[in-house]
């Protein structure tokens, strides 16, 4: 009887090792990778002169956000992305799960909040209007790979998007009624993608071990040629080959970025 309690009870041990080894060695499969880019220039504040609803848009200290550097001077909303070949799929860490409330794009204070974000196909996209008694509409003519909109937004009823497929840059999006309000979306089939925050930085989490090309964007230039990232340089369709090491992450550090680049 003590025999039997003491076989069942090491097979249980075995099989609990078994799936920690098993879970330890699946979670060695991926890695990161981060960085921070930095401004390297005097930016510029170009205020906007509102031309549409004055009374209440006149009222927000509106700049062009085209080029937007934040604390220690930490470019904001440059993406970065795993560039996939069309029809090309990646295997994508089942750890990671898309967000379980849609991701909001706002129509606040008569500018778009984020400017700059990233949409996984596997998310809802919703758009709002937080401008009380302001009209406002989004227009996505510019999409390419999913059925473009142009549509009003009302105050009390927002906007839910769904979209099926990779987009193969960010897509600009703007408000009709309001000519200076723009953003800009990142649409893909996969999540290994990043816009810096604030302080310039980003993070792209559970990225498969290997070598892949990456790319870096910003709506200023579009693809970021010849941008040095860490000892290698982006080609002409703004790409970089890094190598993911498993169960690492790969730190690029400070990513300088001249304002001669972004003209």
């Amino acid at each position: 009887m003590n025999f039997n309690i003491r076989s069942h009870a090491a097979r249980g041990l075995a099989v609990v090792t078994l799936l920690a080894v098993s879970a330890a060695a699946s979670a060695a499969e991926y890695g990161n990778i981060k960085g921070r880019f930095v401004f390297e220039g005097t930016p510029k504040v170009e205020p906007i002169a509102v031309s549409k609803d004055t009374e209440f848009c006149g009222k927000h200290e509106l700049n062009v956000e085209t080029i937007s550097v934040g604390e220690n001077k930490g470019l904001q909303n440059v993406f970065v992305y795993l560039y996939t070949a069309r029809g090309q799929k990646i295997d994508v860490n089942p750890e990671l799960k898309p967000a379980a409330e849609p991701k909001m794009l706002d129509n606040k204070g008569c500018r778009f909040e984020p400017h700059a974000m990233t949409l996984w196909t596997e998310e809802e996209l919703k758009i709002h209007n937080s401008d009380p008694g302001i009209g406002h509409n989004t227009n996505a003519m510019k999409l390419v790979a999913n059925p473009s909109f142009n549509q009003t937004i009302p105050n009390d009823a927002p906007l839910i998007k769904k979209f099926a497929k990779s987009e193969p840059i960010p897509t600009q999006v703007s408000c009709s009624i309001h000519p200076w309000m723009s953003a800009v979306v990142l649409i893909r089939d996969n999540p290994y993608m990043a816009a810096s925050g604030k302080d310039g930085s980003f993070e792209i989490k559970g990225i498969p071990a290997g070598k892949h090309p990456f790319v870096f964007w910003h709506e200023g230039k579009g693809n970021l040629k010849t941008l040095k990232v860490g000892k290698e340089k982006a080609d002409r369709k703004g790409q970089v080959e890094l190598e993911v090491a498993a169960g690492e992450t790969l730190d690029l550090g400070d990513i300088t970025v001249p304002a001669s680049l972004l003209k």
